[in-house]
């Protein structure tokens, strides 16, 4: 009787730059087809809107500026969308857009800096930002300063969170008593690129005769008891040391700890759930979570068989090697997985049980969101913001995510189809995009201790956060509080 094994590798910190987007030219000669005459209808902007030569300041950070808003015009299909919808937004409006960055490629070390420099704008009212697009995760602190206006006040002109270009589950979650300081949408492509699935190696799957993912995804039956069961059975002591090594076969890979938290929303379950008011409850503690936990634990331990891999040259061996049945990724991993000599398919996350009715993914936080600084013109802004989604929208999208990733990454067309069914249930929840200000007593993200039990492999979850709960409950309605008390 095999031994049931399943190894857990998470990997902490990023491995984002090995995975990026290619600047590889596109040969295939085809061209993303989209309007940009100034004079078409395309969203909530009135033809003819002019705003008279005026120069939009938009703050990035130094990870994104390049590849998601100023771009230059390469030859890479995705590199071109980008620029021409800039320039678009230009002629539209008659503005000149001036991107700019003080801070590096690292998104995470240099998150002060980036916060810092929002707040001595604004106190300095030196319009030096007229738009600030920073790391979804670092908005909600600069959003309860008060340094942004409320999106939704009717003095704010020509944004529709309504159209399809902004994302209607992050409004919805971030939209509390009509009060809205950033939003986040197409304008971003991080949203899409940050989209969390699983990679699954289709040469294992054959050799090991096991069952066709694809098949078990469409019949329902892709949930997280047949994903245990399929990966244990991938385990391969290969060097027959009697030692779980890297140079084992293993069932499963979390290339990343942030991946572990979409175990939560895969299952139907939030780290926040609005009540019949439309305000955020804490929702950790529910039953059903200390069930997951319990669930994952079971099918990730078989009796300390986990390995926890903390390096990327490790990650990167067992991966291009082809000894991993299933791995954790994003959208964007996608670009560096089409080098890899064995063959792959992309499915979503598996749900809770049968029972589910549908899949849910939801991205890494690593995307973008935009705010408006109170010494700002509104108006101008947000005119701006509008057109930059929408025209990201008929533009960027496109190029990304029906040319570049379903085409030009892809193996098969069925990953294609898996690729629209993960994008079709993206979710998002309040309580982890303001996962850094509802932080326990140590000062860790809520958030963040959840995806650690998972990875840890631990099944006490009611334990921890019945030391959690208070302190968290009361900082999420210090937050909401807050929020409500600001004058803009």
């Amino acid at each position: 009787m095999k031994k049931r094994i399943l190894a857990l590798l998470c990997l902490f910190g990023l491995l984002l730059a090995a995975c990026g987007e290619s600047n590889e030219p596109v040969n295939d000669n085809t061209e993303v087809t989209t309007e940009t005459t100034a004079d078409t209808q395309r969203d909530n902007i009135p033809d003819g809107t002019d705003l008279g030569g005026v120069t939009i300041r938009v703050y990035t950070r130094g990870d994104t500026n390049d590849t998601e808003f100023d771009a230059e015009a390469t030859g890479d299909i995705v590199d071109d969308a980008i620029y021409n919808r800039n320039r678009t937004i230009e002629e539209r409006l008659n503005v000149t857009l001036e991107y700019f960055s003080n801070t590096t490629e690292d998104f995470w070390g240099d998150r002060n800096i980036y916060m810092d420099t929002v707040r001595s704008s604004v106190m300095a009212n030196d319009g030096s930002i007229d738009i600030a697009a920073g790391l979804s995760l670092m908005m909600p602190f600069l959003a309860e300063e008060g340094l942004f206006y409320n999106l939704l006040a009717e003095d704010v002109p020509y944004l529709d969170f309504t159209s399809p270009w902004w994302s209607e589950s992050m409004i919805n979650e971030l939209a509390v008593n009509d009060r809205l300081y950033f939003a986040s949408g197409e304008a971003s492509l991080g949203v899409i690129k940050g989209m969390m699935c699983f990679y699954f190696n289709k040469d294992l799957i054959t050799d090991l005769q096991l069952e066709d993912p694809y098949a078990l995804v469409t019949n329902g039956s892709w949930t997280l008891d047949k994903f245990g069961e399929m990966a244990a059975q991938a385990y391969n002591d290969i060097n027959g040391d009697s030692a779980i090594d890297p140079s084992d076969r293993f069932g499963f890979i979390i290339a990343n700890e942030n991946h572990a938290s979409n175990f939560l929303n895969s299952s139907e379950l939030r780290v926040t759930r609005m009540n019949e008011a439309g305000i955020p409850e804490m929702a950790l503690g529910e039953e059903k979570v200390v069930d997951l936990v319990s669930k994952l634990s079971t099918i990730m331990t078989d009796p300390g068989s986990a390995v926890v891999f903390d390096g990327k040259t490790e990650y990167s061996a067992v991966l291009e090697e082809g000894r991993a049945l299933f791995s954790t990724g994003e959208f964007s991993y996608a670009a560096n997985f089409r080098e890899m000599t064995f063959d792959f398919g992309v499915i979503p996350f598996p749900k809770y049980d049968e029972n589910q009715t549908e899949y849910y993914t939801t991205a890494r936080s690593l995307y973008s969101c935009f705010g408006i600084p109170i010494t700002s013109d509104k108006a101008n802004c947000a005119a701006v913001l509008e057109v930059m989604a929408s025209e990201s929208y008929y533009q960027v999208t496109p190029a990304y995510y029906e040319k570049a990733l379903k085409v030009k990454y892809s193996r098969d067309d069925i990953s294609s189809q898996m690729f629209d069914l993960i994008r079709d249930g993206v979710v998002y929840d309040f309580g982890t995009i303001y996962s850094q200000i509802l932080s326990t007593a140590d000062g860790t993200g809520i958030n963040v201790k959840f995806r650690q039990t998972i990875c840890n492999a631990k099944n006490d979850w009611a334990t921890q956060w019945a030391q959690y709960e208070s302190a968290v409950t009361e900082k999420l309605k210090l937050t909401i509080d807050t929020l409500n008390s600001l004058e803009q």
